[in-house]
């Protein structure tokens, strides 16, 4: 019988704990459960309501750490992680009973090394109505990269990943705030993707606190600096591939400072884009320059983990 790990940092979730670890105690399959806690550093109550509720379960490991970000903990919990397949989990997430069951069933019969499925945002937790218990519109992608690339591919709750595919990439880039990305950038490399549009999991949609509402910028700056790194270290890529990247990457930083920033459209990220399209071919200078314009003195946000 397979073994899941079930991956969860926490930082400052204590009003969510109870829902999510109610959720996390009652996934439904034949499977093994391993269960990993990183507590990054909080300051509420979190700890001690994770070590209340948990305290009768088995197999069960919580570390606590001073605060890193998602990646320095979600990384440590899949390095003391001993099941086949990784599934990670928000502090604040809620899955459905059949979410790792749904997940655990496309992954093995089609050999994929990701399971990717769709996620809600709700005001209310306690309102949830999963269906669908049966995966739903299955597509499997062949060779992820480029889509990874261009689609951003990432998420804890609603995925599941090979352990064995994740040791392969290393992981989490521990150089990055943000976990989800870099994760996802790396095991593209060694298999196929796999796709359903069953909601298995929710997460609160009004919580200035998660990474996705108060920290936009550095969301944006960490899916960059993904990149950089990425190719910084596989320098055989494609070129058309590495292109692709400049474009995602300085069109990311564009519509950040027009957006978010109200920079003018003459901004450098344009002047880049200008340099890429007639011949440029400084790829990884250029994606680095992605990031550094974050750093700029109209930002007015602290990236942790700047990239130099």
């Amino acid at each position: 019988m397979v073994k899941v790990s079930f991956v969860c940092p926490i930082f400052n979730k204590e009003k969510y704990l109870p829902n999510v670890l109610n959720a996390l105690k009652n996934q439904k399959g034949e499977f093994k459960k391993e269960y990993v806690f990183v507590n990054d550093g909080s300051q509420d109550n979190s700890l001690e309501c994770l070590k209340s509720i948990t305290k009768k379960w088995k197999n069960t490991k919580i570390i606590s750490q001073t605060n890193k970000g998602p990646a320095s903990a979600t990384q440590k919990a899949i390095d003391l992680s001993t099941g086949d397949y990784i599934k990670l989990l928000g502090g604040d997430d809620v899955m459905s009973e059949f979410c790792t069951k749904v997940l655990l069933e496309v992954m093995t019969k089609n050999r994929t090394v990701a399971v990717f499925s769709r996620y809600e945002l709700l005001k209310d937790l306690n309102k949830i109505k999963f269906k669908n218990q049966i995966p739903l519109n299955l597509r499997i992608l062949e060779n992820p990269l480029k889509k990874t690339i261009l689609s951003s591919y990432s998420g804890t709750a609603p995925n599941l990943y090979c352990h064995k595919t994740i040791k392969k990439s290393g992981g989490c880039n521990l150089k990055l705030f943000i976990e989800d990305f870099s994760l996802v950038l790396g095991i593209s490399k060694y298999g196929s993707f796999g796709f359903i549009d069953n909601v298995t999991s929710c997460g609160p949609s009004e919580d200035p606190n998660r990474i996705m509402m108060g920290m936009q910028t550095q969301l944006i700056h960490d899916f960059n600096a993904a990149l950089y790194y990425f190719f910084k270290e596989n320098e055989k890529i494609p070129d058309h591939i590495k292109i692709l990247a400049c474009k995602k990457a300085l069109g990311r930083t564009e519509k950040w400072a027009r957006r978010l920033k109200k920079q003018s459209i003459f901004n450098k990220m344009n002047l880049l884009k200008l340099k890429l399209f007639l011949g440029n071919k400084n790829y990884l200078s250029l994606i680095k320059q992605s990031c550094l314009y974050f750093y700029n003195n109209f930002n007015d946000e602290r990236i942790r983990y700047k990239v130099v």
